[in-house]
């Protein structure tokens, strides 16, 4: 039997570009130290194929993808000077260029997807005698590519 090769959770990193040209540097924000994820989903339409040889009977459903989307997910423990930057961020038009790190446990194995990516919630909490937590969504503007670690 071969094991499953595996990575640690906190191995999964979001690192969200600084916009410095020509080139780009990529960072994993500190407040993301808890939870992180991305997820894809596809909007789809569905048409109904009917027989042509038998068209009184029910007519098959057939899905079309019609476009595809990236969601990021990351929570954690509010790093306070985080909090500028990222409501900035939220306020903003502009995406920002995100990469995701899978695999980053060999440089032979996983790879990272990237992307523009806009931040779309932005949500800070808190409770007497705990520390404040923060969370937030990126949705993807534009393509989201894998590039495999060669």
């Amino acid at each position: 039997m071969a094991d499953a090769q595996t990575m640690r959770g906190e191995q999964l990193l979001i690192r969200v570009g600084d916009g410095a040209t020509p080139t780009e540097n990529f960072a994993h924000p500190c407040m993301i130290n808890t939870e992180r994820g991305i997820s894809f989903t596809t909007q789809n339409n569905q048409v109904l194929i009917p027989d042509c040889a038998n068209p009184t009977d029910p007519a098959w459903t057939r899905t079309v993808k019609e476009s595809m989307s990236a969601a990021l997910t990351g929570a954690g423990t509010l790093h306070v000077p985080d909090v500028t930057e990222y409501f900035a961020w939220l306020q903003s038009p502009d995406a920002k260029n995100v990469q995701v790190d899978v695999g980053i446990v060999s440089q032979t194995l996983g790879g990272y997807f990237s992307g523009a990516f806009d931040l779309t919630e932005f949500e800070i909490s808190g409770s007497r005698g705990n520390l404040a937590e923060v969370s937030l969504t990126m949705n993807s503007n534009g393509a989201v590519t894998f590039t495999p670690h060669v």
